[in-house]
């Protein structure tokens, strides 16, 4: 038997440590004591109500930590109180959502999905209906809120673009960022730079752009960086991943970029190479270095001055290996052992084996399927 494996981090403004496996999720304290559940019975664990059928695709903290939201890819939306976990609102979307964001004031909850449109739900009106905000005309891939006065939102899709809307307001665009060559998989706003929105791409870039113009401040191109995990054989390259691309596919792909605000620095995961790049910020990317995991990641969020990444399971030998690794960014990325010991002893669904998990060029690139030649 194998541990089923965290497909998403995410971390709330008040020390809690969401770690999503399947359709059921687990919440932690800082020190990484299990506090809720969908699927604990421990007698000192709050059960949380189940948030719909099927694996959870998206999860979101308001920016006061008092409110989580959940998708799953059965279109099941569901809102909870972090205070006691109750049920504030479940809904059932009409498309497949891939990314969720609540505005700054935590009244209402966005959800992106995959024909393109992103629409906003009341968290305290139950008998509200979900509000179009703006619509693309591909996949929307993220969302988020800017922190600047007044607040923006931000979507990236599948064609390439960053789109920055007037809000609620958002039929009205401000802006439009432009440069990336493929599609783009997250974007990240921070307090500390709150004109600006840092991207991460299947292009192999991280880009740094001012809000209210659209302009392209800065490019960093991760080869630079991440080579070295091909190099020395810890990255896997793409064999039998593209049908017109050969086993020597070096790829460099976005999954998620986070702020750290303690730091005033931004974290990025990429898919198949097992490192953490950490990009401490001061107007401009400086000083950019790499922190080495174990595995590849799956996703990766923050809490104070840690970074809690989630770990590509080994298919060989998942049934004894670490799920997530907690690392202390203000100790230049050194494993934080107590609370990494403690989110792996949580148990997660028991699984025959674990499944490998799918490259985002399946869904995101236009060009390229991810399925081996038969």
């Amino acid at each position: 038997m194998a541990r089923s494996p965290i497909t998403h981090v995410e971390t709330s403004s008040q020390g809690l440590i969401a770690l999503v496996y399947g359709s059921n999720f687990n919440i932690t304290n800082s020190s990484g004591t299990l506090v809720a559940s969908t699927s604990s019975d421990q007698n000192d664990v709050v059960k949380v109500e189940e948030p719909g059928k099927g694996p959870i695709v998206a999860v979101a903290f308001s920016q006061d930590g008092s409110t989580f939201a959940t998708c799953t890819n059965e279109k099941n939306v569901a809102i909870y109180d972090v205070g006691t976990w109750s049920t504030k609102r479940m809904l059932c979307i009409v498309k497949r959502a891939t990314a969720l964001a609540f505005d700054l004031d935590g009244t209402h909850l966005l959800i992106a999905d995959k024909f393109g449109e992103v629409y906003r739900v009341s968290i305290s009106d139950a008998d509200s209906k979900p509000e179009l905000l703006l619509g693309h005309v591909s996949i929307v891939c993220d969302v988020k809120v800017s922190f600047t006065t007044p607040s923006r939102v931000l979507t990236c899709d599948r064609d390439e673009k960053l789109r920055v809307s007037k809000y609620p307001n958002s039929y009205n665009i401000q802006s439009f960022g432009l440069g990336h060559k493929e599609f783009v998989t997250s974007i990240a706003t921070a307090q500390f730079a709150p004109t600006c929105a840092v991207t991460g791409s299947g292009d192999g870039t991280i880009r740094l752009w001012e809000i209210e113009s659209g302009q392209l401040l800065q490019t960093i191109q991760l080869e630079e960086f991440l080579q070295k995990y091909y190099q020395d054989g810890r990255a896997q390259r793409g064999v039998n991943s593209f049908e017109d691309r050969n086993a020597s596919t070096e790829r460099y792909g976005v999954l998620h970029v986070r702020a750290v605000e303690s730091m005033q620095a931004f974290v990025a995961v990429v898919e198949r190479i097992p490192a953490v790049v950490v990009l401490p910020f001061k107007n401009l990317f400086r000083d950019i270095y790499t922190v080495d995991i174990d595995r590849a990641p799956t996703d990766i969020a923050v809490a104070g001055s840690q970074a809690v990444v989630s770990l590509v399971p080994n298919i060989e030998d998942s049934a004894n290996d670490d799920l997530v690794v907690a690392l202390e960014l203000a100790d230049k990325g050194t494993v934080a052992k107590d609370l990494t010991a403690s989110l792996n002893a949580i148990p997660t669904q028991q699984v025959e084996q674990a499944s490998p998990i799918p490259s985002i060029y399946v869904w995101g690139n236009k060009m390229y399927m991810e399925h081996p030649k038969d």
